[in-house]
């Protein structure tokens, strides 16, 4: 599971300099190599995901709040009524041939882990689904997403 920032990446950055923060991060993530610090810039900010994809405008179905990664419709649906809960995803990364990468990610079960800044995933539920990312011109690029099949044997 991917580590969490408290930036609520339901709420893009508000200000340039915010902005331009968050692409000096991922530039600098990808001149190190570090995927997941990209991956950071990349989910927490709108213009980071504009500036490194190769596919169509899709929205990007993958928020965070706090350390929970998420599904940034089920914020806004929350929000007018707090009685409804955020539907938290599992997500996963894997290697892909030419130093690529692939997030999975599913809605998820999760309970709070006791230690006041985690949760545990109980159990996946829903239909898994991804993003691949190729490494283009020295850096992470969207370039793929999609439904996954069904794990055998998973229900």
């Amino acid at each position: 599971m991917l580590a969490g920032s408290a930036y609520s990446a339901t709420a893009e950055p508000t200000s340039p300099a915010e902005t331009e923060e968050f692409l000096r991060e991922a530039t600098s993530a990808c001149r190190r190599g570090e995927f997941y610090e990209f991956l950071e810039a990349f989910i927490a900010s709108g213009a980071v995901r504009a500036r490194y994809r190769d596919v169509p405008s899709e929205p990007f179905r993958i928020g965070k709040v706090d350390y929970a990664n998420l599904d940034p419709s089920s914020v806004a649906l929350s929000n007018p009524d707090p009685n409804k809960r955020f539907r938290e995803l599992a997500v996963d990364v894997t290697d892909l041939p030419g130093k690529g990468c692939r997030l999975t990610y599913q809605p998820g079960i999760f309970q709070d882990d006791g230690e006041g800044n985690g949760r545990t995933l109980v159990r996946r539920i829903g239909m898994p689904k991804s993003y691949d990312f190729a490494w283009k011109n020295g850096c992470w690029r969207l370039s793929k997403a999609g439904n996954l099949p069904p794990a055998a044997g998973a229900k």
